[in-house]
């Protein structure tokens, strides 16, 4: 019988689109700071414009097909519609949820590894994304079915409204199979400027 641990996974990844993040009633936030949803440069895209210091998007995020006993990554996508290269930095909080007992809160834990700072490129209304931050492997109980997050960007150095949360990706190992999750790798990356090759990625859990 094939089990998990048989399989060499290749790392799956999800993007969340600020559009889906639950913190927007009728294009208002109600998160902290309640930003708004705005267009990007007459793009037709959209996505949560960071207007002040502490503004910030929330939602929760399923568990169902993830392999909580490897790391799960995170990095933002994120737009800035001027040229200066300013630096600045996403912070991920979190809170891990049991059905049937765990009080829907702020999202406060922070993430084992922080997202890294950010230096925007010089030129305006470019999808970027950060680096990325993780939960360490093995910090999730097997009761979590799902974690909230709050996502936020701060203001060290861009002005008001120069900033767009467009989404937030999720990288993990899968887990598809019945039986225990005894995979001895991580899911394996792909170099990210090759989606459609296999050329693995240099940096790969557990090597």
């Amino acid at each position: 019988m094939i089990r998990d641990f048989n399989i060499e996974w290749l790392a799956a990844r999800k993007l969340i689109l600020a559009q889906e993040f639950q913190t927007f009633v009728t294009g208002a936030g109600v998160a902290t700071g309640v930003p708004v949803m705005a267009e990007i440069n007459s793009s037709g895209i959209t996505g949560a414009q960071i207007n002040q210091a502490g503004d910030s998007i929330a939602t929760i995020i399923s568990l169902t097909d993830v392999d909580i006993t490897k790391e799960i990554r995170f990095r933002a996508l994120l737009s800035k519609n001027s040229t200066d290269a300013d630096a600045e930095t996403a912070t991920l909080l979190y809170t891990p949820l049991v059905a049937g007992t765990t009080v829907l809160i702020a999202p406060a834990t922070a993430l084992s590894t922080a997202i890294p700072a950010l230096t925007y490129g010089t030129v305006a209304n470019v999808p970027t994304y950060t680096d990325f931050g993780k939960i360490n492997r093995n910090t999730l109980s097997d009761t979590v079915f799902a974690i909230s997050v709050d996502l936020a960007v701060s203001m060290t150095n861009a002005s008001a409204d120069e900033q767009f949360i467009v989404g937030l990706e999720m990288s993990y190992t899968p887990r598809r199979t019945a039986g225990p999750r005894r995979n001895i790798l991580g899911g394996r990356r792909l170099v990210v400027t090759r989606p459609l090759g296999v050329q693995l990625h240099t940096s790969q859990e557990g090597l």
